[in-house]
């Protein structure tokens, strides 16, 4: 690599490191720090095509790709604004010669920086909280209480339903994938089935859950395994291995991890005590009632689901409004939310900025996915 090449690696660690900063002391990243970072990423592409190292296609590709990535995690609820704006232009700043030892789909830079952001802080988090268990008390009183609340009969159809869900979205995806015929590697592609459903989910909140609701895409999704399916062993080997995956990944891992991070990370505060900028760590959902009166219940979520109108408040990065704080009181004064004490769970802020720099750091030490690294050691 060049001079002016290893001069933007640095500057986008520069601005990384400032960002973390920022963030751990106030909890917030400057615009001058996220918005530099993101005109010096956009300068950095038009002097690439100047040079002759990229194309026009190249970078329109890169800096839609990415900007979408960076609003896939703020319309989850994992990023900030901030956080977003502060990955969107690391994904632009990166020179490409930074990735020559890769090809194909693994080359591109903001697939790569999400790859070395999420899987550490993943097993970060999933590995303290073990160690947090292993040392807690009443370790049975946790284990009852889960499959309490996960082998009920609603929550059971529930589970069932969104199992022929995943199903049906893995296999939509593997026959996406052989129709062009791309094979992207294991990794890559369990994160690709787990991303698709998560936002097919996600898109789908706002319709009402009716029967016909459930009949419909429960039918849809059968129906497509069994096209998809050349053979019937084919198809019962994709049934074990999508249902193997479900089980691990939103039954036993993400029920669990949610219940531990809830038990060790989150106090309930009064509604009365809420300030602004709280996180959520739960949903507050209206429910009608087929009386026509209305109940309100909390959920344990992962993302947030801002878009259902049922929904009061939602894990959110940016933290309660004035609006959404006195909607609560509202409630509260009305008695509403008695079943719950009048308090709402609230979670530790998360500075996301320091996780986004060793994303960053991890990007250009392995100058790919960390992961492939580590193979090569191992």
């Amino acid at each position: 690599m060049s001079v002016y090449e290893y001069f933007l690696i640095f500057l986008a660690l520069i601005f990384c490191g400032y960002a973390s900063y920022t963030d751990l002391k106030t909890q917030k990243i400057r615009n001058v720090c996220s918005l530099g970072l993101l005109y010096g990423g956009t300068l950095s592409q038009l002097m690439a095509w100047y040079l002759g190292t990229t194309t026009p296609l190249y970078i329109l590709a890169l800096f839609f790709g990415s900007g979408l990535i960076a609003f896939a995690f703020y319309w989850f609820g994992i990023f900030s604004p901030g956080d977003s704006k502060l990955f969107w232009g690391l994904c632009l700043i990166f020179p490409l010669s930074l990735f020559s030892n890769l090809s194909g789909t693994l080359s591109f830079p903001p697939l790569i920086l999400t790859l070395n952001i999420i899987i550490p802080y993943s097993v970060g988090v999933f590995g303290y909280l073990i160690f947090k268990f292993v040392l807690m008390p009443n370790k049975l009183a946790l284990l009852q209480a889960f499959f309490t609340a996960n082998f009920q009969k609603t929550a059971l159809l529930e589970k069932l339903f969104n199992l022929l869900f995943f199903i049906g979205i893995g296999t939509a995806l593997t026959f996406l994938f052989q129709w062009i015929g791309w094979q992207p590697d294991q990794v890559l592609r369990l994160i690709l089935v787990l991303g698709a459903f998560a936002l097919v989910q996600k898109l789908l909140s706002p319709i009402p859950k009716t029967p016909v609701y459930y009949a419909i895409v429960g039918f849809a999704c059968v129906w497509l395994s069994v096209q998809s399916a050349p053979s019937v062993p084919a198809l019962l080997s994709g049934f074990a291995l999508f249902l193997g995956l479900y089980l691990v990944v939103f039954v036993i891992a993400k029920q669990l991890v949610l219940g531990l991070a809830s038990i060790m990370f989150d106090n309930p505060v009064d509604v009365n005590g809420l300030q602004v900028g709280m996180i959520p760590a739960e949903q507050i959902i209206r429910v009608p009632q087929p009386d026509g009166s209305v109940r309100y219940e909390r959920k344990q979520v992962g993302f947030s689901s801002g878009w259902d109108d049922n929904v009061i408040v939602s894990p959110d990065p940016a933290g309660l409004d004035a609006e959404e704080i006195a909607q609560l009181q509202h409630l509260a004064a009305r008695g509403a939310l008695a079943e719950f004490e009048n308090q709402i769970r609230i979670q530790p802020s998360i500075r996301f900025a320091p996780v986004i720099a060793i994303g960053a750091l991890l990007t250009v030490l392995c100058q790919g996915p960390f992961y492939l690294k580590l193979m090569q050691l191992f």
